[in-house]
């Protein structure tokens, strides 16, 4: 069964109207929205969080069954990744470095500031969740797998740990 995701309008003024007689083009697109638009019948059952760095990258193509699995990847070394970047190539004098270290951080793509947001919120949720090593995967905030990258056997181990029936 595929999973939909609803997401209410958001506007001012954005709002379906019900009642009256809808016209053939109404119900067509209003039949068109309904279709293409997200909503969700229910949330995934198993929330997996994965604690990483780039030496040890999460498989690129994950062996996720079903739609009863939300992973969430947090790359735990994205702020020394950023430093290098930051850092690479400056010139000596500390004043000059500073100058075009500040400019490089004025400059990062949103691309770059929402990585560097995921990097703080990983570093907080590994710090909460008490973990010691990595890659790392937490399974509804519940159980700690260490050594494993695939979701799908992390959700295995942890219906195993809880007697449940198994994917």
């Amino acid at each position: 069964m595929a999973r939909l995701t609803y997401t209410a309008p958001t506007q001012p003024g954005s709002h379906v109207r019900c009642g009256g007689v809808v016209g053939p083009l109404a119900r067509l697109a209003l039949l068109t929205t309904l279709l293409t638009s997200p909503f969700s019948v229910a949330a995934p059952r198993y929330q997996v969080e994965l604690f990483t760095i780039a030496a040890h990258p999460p498989p690129a193509h994950h062996n996720v069954t079903g739609e009863d699995i939300q992973l969430t990847v947090y790359h735990l070394d994205g702020l020394a990744r950023l430093n290098a970047t930051l850092s690479h190539q400056l010139p000596p004098q500390q004043s000059a470095a500073k100058a075009m270290a500040a400019t490089r951080l004025g400059a990062l793509t949103e691309r770059q500031q929402a990585d560097l947001r995921a990097t703080a919120t990983g570093l907080l949720a590994a710090q909460r969740y008490g973990l010691t090593r990595y890659p790392a995967m937490v399974v509804n905030g519940e159980a700690v797998y260490y050594g494993l990258t695939d979701p799908t056997a992390a959700v295995r181990q942890y219906q195993r740990w809880r007697g449940e029936a198994e994917l």
